[in-house]
């Protein structure tokens, strides 16, 4: 479940370290299409089988909200639609068809407002070579996007992509007969790369339990499904990311680019259900020391300076505070950088889009601000002839809200800028009591609604 790209900072230590294809449209039936037995040539070294009466939180963490508390844009990066909480109603155990099984349900509580839960091993239980199986049963309808997965114990210390992401499955709940297993790292050129192998030859994976396995080596990672491979890759020098120690994530997310949103069809409540997760270790292996981290080599993207925001603001705005860009998206997110053309001062802040896939750079306060004595923002833009559209968002930490550029008509300022006025009443349900993102520009589109790149001039923001 790809988090996204941002130039943000994130060493746990672990305090428990386990060292440890392509599809064709024919239905594979396994002769044994569950494997429970202790597989050859490995010894079990931890295992929560959901037996006892509640989540083990000596296991297990509860991730909460929309992702703004973890410093990721609303919507966890993904533009995803559901909040996290904790509450019984959205996980625990359930004893139902004779499965002792951990239960992760996504409702609708309202007319568009969904909740879930996302569990995680994060400082509890770690895993670094060796072999990972989770048996479980998954969600299915538009919009369902269940996964189990893994992250880079040292997120904390290098954004991701360059704690390493292996995604074990993840299922689109449109296609309940298809899984996709992954892996995201940062490559040699400083670019996100992911490798993916996707399978419909198992049916609908949300009618029965089956088992999904990784077996990870220090020069391999391989993905199964009920013991039949469905991706292979080699860890080849530039992915360091995967000769480091991993926690284990389920979750169930609704909504988001990738799977899109929930629609008339979808039937609520939908739960993922989970009967093990066993971690396995090679017998007399020996695992060979992780690599250092290099943070210059293994982070995405660019290094920016602390204070390039600066150069968007109107000179003596300084409400705001301190300030940092981030961008995000899959692909699509643009490059940052300073131009001598502007309309105040004398600098502006590009933002060169890639174009060809989502993404979007956001300006981030240090602390919220109480906005709510102001009336508009203001922003001057110099965009690209054949940029007709793109989402401007404000954001808080619990609440985001954007509106379209097209429904605006810029004033011409100048050396190809047009600065809009936008009322704060038109973020709609934004809490202008407490903002800390007050510009972001997203998924800029042509006519044809087509992700378009070039380079947007951003200059003299500021609210009245």
């Amino acid at each position: 479940m790809r988090i996204g790209i941002f130039f943000l900072a994130y060493c746990v230590c672990s305090l428990f370290i386990i060292s440890s294809c392509s599809s064709d449209d024919e239905v594979v039936t396994p002769v044994d299409p569950v494997v429970d037995e202790t597989p050859e040539g490995y010894a079990l070294v931890w295992a929560d089988e959901f037996n006892g009466d509640a989540i083990n939180f000596e296991y297990w963490n509860h991730e909460l909200g929309d992702g703004t508390a973890y410093g990721l844009p609303a919507g966890w990066g993904n533009n995803e639609l559901q909040l996290y909480t904790d509450q019984a109603a959205h996980s625990g155990i359930d004893k139902t068809d004779d499965v002792s099984a951990l239960r992760i349900t996504a409702v609708e509580e309202s007319a568009g407002a969904y909740r879930s839960a996302k569990l995680t091993s994060q400082n509890k239980i770690s895993v670094r070579f060796g072999r990972v199986d989770v048996k479980a049963k998954m969600p299915s309808g538009q919009g369902i996007w269940p996964a189990i997965w893994m992250l880079g114990d040292n997120i904390d210390e290098i954004s991701w992509p360059g704690c390493g992401e292996i995604d074990i499955v993840e299922v689109l709940g449109q296609e309940p007969d298809r899984m996709y297993s992954t892996v995201h790292f940062t490559n040699s050129e400083n670019s996100l790369e992911s490798i993916q192998g996707e399978s419909n030859n198992f049916g609908d994976l949300s009618t029965d339990y089956h088992v999904y396995t990784v077996e990870w080596t220090p020069e391999q990672i391989r993905f199964l499904l009920d013991g039949t491979m469905i991706n292979e890759l080699d860890i080849e020098d530039d992915m360091k990311e995967f000769l480091r120690s991993f926690y284990i994530i389920l979750n169930v997310a609704v909504g988001g680019y990738w799977p899109g949103d929930p629609d008339n069809t979808t039937v609520f409540p939908q739960q993922m259900l989970v009967d093990y997760v066993r971690v396995y270790e090679q017998v007399d292996f020996v695992a060979p020391d992780a690599p250092a981290l290099d943070i210059a080599e293994e982070t995405i993207g660019q290094i920016l300076e602390p204070n390039i925001a600066d150069h968007a603001i109107q000179d003596g705005f300084d409400i705001l505070g301190n300030l940092e860009v981030l961008v995000w998206g899959g692909g699509g997110e643009p490059e940052v950088g300073i131009s001598d053309t502007a309309v105040e001062g004398d600098s502006s802040l590009v933002f060169n889009f890639q174009g060809g896939n989502w993404g979007g750079g956001y300006i981030k306060m240090q602390d919220p601000a109480d906005m709510s004595a102001y009336t508009n923002v203001h922003f001057s833009l110099k965009l690209p002839d054949d940029l007709t559209d793109a989402e401007i968002k404000l954001e808080g930490p619990s609440t985001d809200a954007a509106v379209y550029l097209i429904n605006y008509t810029g004033v011409d300022v100048g050396d190809g800028f047009l600065e809009y006025t936008i009322p704060l009443a038109d973020f709609t349900d934004l809490d202008v009591s407490a903002v800390n993102i007050p510009f972001a520009m997203w998924n800029p589109q042509n006519s044809a609604m087509e992700f378009v790149g070039g380079e947007v001039l951003i200059d003299n923001i500021y609210f009245d």
